[in-house]
């Protein structure tokens, strides 16, 4: 074989590997553990791995494949650099390299993407070769697509939809909407290089099903986008764009009716946010429901703010990756009590890198931007790029940025960014003059020994870095499967547990998380005896135990293993004591957390120190006054202390915060609660006997019919006054 036909061998092989990544996207890996991530994301890193040893073997043996230093590379070797040492100086290395199954993300995607670009802008080396590898892409977005709208026929089921999102096979709305905008992108690219009538209909077509698929994910990040980058790109051509021929006046006056309409039409629809047309439908109500009062808008901003606190914190090199959840966890927001617990992300791509990587990180993220737009604006001087091309990928980037302000990267959309970046990359060289290539002559040994060496390397990382990853994401659905199955499922659960456990990789803290979620639920049912849950608990907080040993501040883990001592306190009694050390460090790491202070109040209250308990409830009421819960549980334990000012002091802050919200239409909803509060510490002081404190806050409930009457509530109002009547 001559050095001509195996470097094809080489360049082909590495295309197949590539062409398959388009097509990850559709996989859901049901058999791992976070199906719509593991799976795909292995998957990628063995395709690059096994492509970058191919790469390597063909730089050796011919020179005009190796990378060349264009102001791309440059800026990517510096961002994996600059967060590498962002990474080795943060406050947890380890997770910082590997991530977590739930991400797969971690300074490992980094390195891969970076090996993906050199590999594909090297390789890669012609127009026609790029347009047909976004075509893999768009043919695998029209896919994902399809599935969407079999979710919106009710044929499939959105996983996390809420009833009237579709996720397709990205398994996330947000997610779906981020992946689409990028491939919306690549669609337009080949509409403008159709060179059939067929074709532009057929991309034509594709952009709008595209649109419209978008548009059932619901995500107004992506809307918004949307919404900006349209007008962008009109008023862009329609400044650049010069007419030169009747046609391209008509077009002209085409683009400027479009742009009047992609004005006036999401204008209309905000004004008209509030009216029956608009609420009736889930989807345009939502769409048209964005502000600062806004339930999730509002979250956003808070956990901004704690991006911000970690960044003055550390602000050279921030915290490495996947360490947000330790600042989220130091700089917790009380306001965030009625969202989901933890946040590992801030929601923000500024946010993100300054607390990944600091200022310097962010500025090398921000840098890919720059080179990008640098390039976009020499291609099209230099011709290789029309001027519709130039708009088109300049505001497709802007768009792309807009949106990561409220949501961040995935697999799904760092694939389709890398490929457009490396597209461009490598049109940038082709502007470039070129240079003749030296000959380096017969290298077909070289090429050889280094493919044999890399295939050996590679095979070691796949194997310690992919293949025992993935039989350890497998153990954990084995060991959920388990817990259901026949025979003995106690003894069944535990030995796939130990089993998925004695692989040992960066998947281990997920499989604690599951095992001790497990034992949590053994521990609560009582079809199993003694002598069978006590191996499994045991087993449970020895391997928890060890592992916070070398992970202290997984806050995750200290409130799992509180909850397992304190459960098992009747099997084991020393494990009530080691319960509370847990709350304790939980605490240190989180002090305004409200979830673990309502933890340590039932500890305390389990040795009858309320006085301990009535402190710490008091410190997580004054944290948010406005969160009832809070507010509910410390008037509780406060009847059952028998110190009635402690619920004179609730009640009073609970009608406060019902009479000071400044959201009037919420205000129907906020009387309810308080009344609904009112009748939960009612039913308290009738259970521990004290009928006079009960008939009092009777006597207060009946003061409240006039604002009953005033915010329509008058039947759930009276409803509640009669069955109270009834208990005195």
């Amino acid at each position: 074989m001559n050095s001509k036909t195996l470097a094809n061998y080489y360049i082909w092989s590495i295309k197949a590997l590539v062409f398959i990544i388009p097509f990850l996207s559709l996989w859901i890996s049901t058999s791992m553990f976070f199906p719509y991530i593991t799976g795909r994301n292995f998957a990628f890193r063995i395709l690059v791995e096994l492509a970058l040893v191919l790469w390597l073997a063909l730089v050796v043996l011919k020179k005009e494949y190796r990378p060349k230093m264009t102001p791309m590379t440059i800026a990517i070797l510096a961002f994996v650099a600059i967060i590498g040492l962002a990474n080795l100086l943060g406050v947890d290395p380890s997770g910082s390299f590997w991530s977590r199954l739930e991400r797969m993300e971690g300074y490992m995607m980094i390195l891969h993407l970076a090996a993906y670009f050199l590999v594909m802008t090297n390789v890669f080396r012609t127009k026609d070769e790029w347009l047909n590898f976004f075509k893999a892409f768009v043919g695998a977005g029209i896919w994902v697509g399809v599935y969407g709208m079999l979710q919106v026929l009710g044929i499939k089921e959105a996983i996390q939809g809420g009833g009237f999102r579709i996720d397709g096979t990205i398994g996330n709305p947000t997610y779906l909407a981020a992946y689409l905008t990028l491939v919306i992108a690549l669609a337009i690219i080949l509409f403008a290089n159709a060179t059939s009538k067929f074709w532009k209909y057929f991309y034509g077509s594709t952009i709008g099903f595209f649109l419209m698929v978008m548009f059932f994910t619901v995500s107004r990040g992506a809307v918004l986008s949307l919404v900006m980058a349209t007008p962008l790109f009109l008023v862009l051509y329609l400044i650049f764009k010069k007419p030169t021929s009747a046609g391209e006046f008509r077009t002209r006056k085409l683009v400027i009716g479009l742009l009047v309409a992609v004005i006036v039409v999401p204008a209309t629809l905000w004004l008209m946010r509030n009216t029956s047309l608009i609420q009736s439908n889930r989807a345009l109500a939502r769409l048209t429901s964005i502000s600062f009062s806004e339930h999730t808008v509002r979250s956003r901003v808070m956990i901004w703010g704690i991006g911000l606190q970690a960044f003055k914190e550390r602000p050279i090199l921030g915290w490495g990756q996947e360490n947000f959840i330790q600042a989220f966890s130091k700089y917790f927001n009380p306001g965030l009590y009625d969202q989901e617990p933890w946040f590992d992300r801030p929601h923000n791509i500024i946010f993100e890198w300054l607390v990944n990587g600091g200022v310097f990180g962010l500025a090398s993220y921000l840098s890919l931007y720059g080179v990008l737009f640098y390039y976009i604006w020499k291609l099209g001087r230099r011709k290789i790029f029309t001027i519709t091309e130039s708009i088109l990928v300049l505001v497709t980037l802007v768009a792309y940025f807009f949106q990561n302000l409220f949501v961040f990267e995935n697999f799904n959309t760092y694939v389709l960014f890398f490929s457009i970046a490396a597209f461009l990359n490598r049109s940038y060289e082709e502007s470039m003059p070129k240079h003749s290539v030296e000959d380096l002559g017969d290298r077909r040994s070289q090429s050889y020994a280094v493919l044999i060496a890399g295939l050996l390397i590679a095979s070691a990382v796949i194997y310690f870095a992919n293949i025992k990853p993935i039989a350890q994401a497998r153990g954990i659905i084995t060991a959920l499967k388990a817990t259901v199955s026949s025979g003995n499922p106690l003894a069944n659960t535990l030995a796939a547990f130990k089993a998925a456990m004695a692989k040992n990789t960066f998947a281990k803290g997920e499989t604690l998380e599951q095992l001790a979620r497990v034992a949590g639920l053994l521990l609560g049912q009582g079809n199993f005896p003694t002598e069978a849950k006590l191996p499994f608990l045991r087993y449970a907080v020895d391997e928890i135990e060890k592992y916070l040993k070398d992970n202290p501040k997984n806050i995750r883990l200290h409130l799992m293993a509180a909850n397992l001592y304190q459960g098992g306190r009747t099997l084991d009694p020393s494990y009530f004591g080691k319960s509370r050390e847990h709350l304790e460090i939980a605490r240190q790491l989180s002090p305004t957390k409200q979830q673990i202070l309502f933890l340590q109040a039932d500890n305390y209250l389990l040795t009858n120190e309320v006085e301990k308990a009535l402190d710490v409830l008091e410190e997580a009421a004054s944290l948010e006054p406005t969160y009832r819960d809070a507010q509910v549980n410390y008037a509780t334990v406060g009847i059952f202390a028998n110190r009635n000012d402690v619920v004179v002091k609730v009640v009073e802050a609970m009608n406060q915060n019902r009479l000071n919200n400044p959201d009037l239409k919420l205000h129907p909803a906020l009387f309810h609660n308080f009344i609904s509060d009112l009748a939960k510490l009612f039913d308290v002081y009738m259970r521990v006997g004290q009928p006079q404190n009960a008939k009092a806050l009777y006597s207060y409930l009946l003061k409240l019919a006039p604002d009953a009457k005033l915010q329509g509530l008058e039947a759930p109002y009276q409803e509640i006054v009669n069955r109270l009547k009834g208990q005195l």
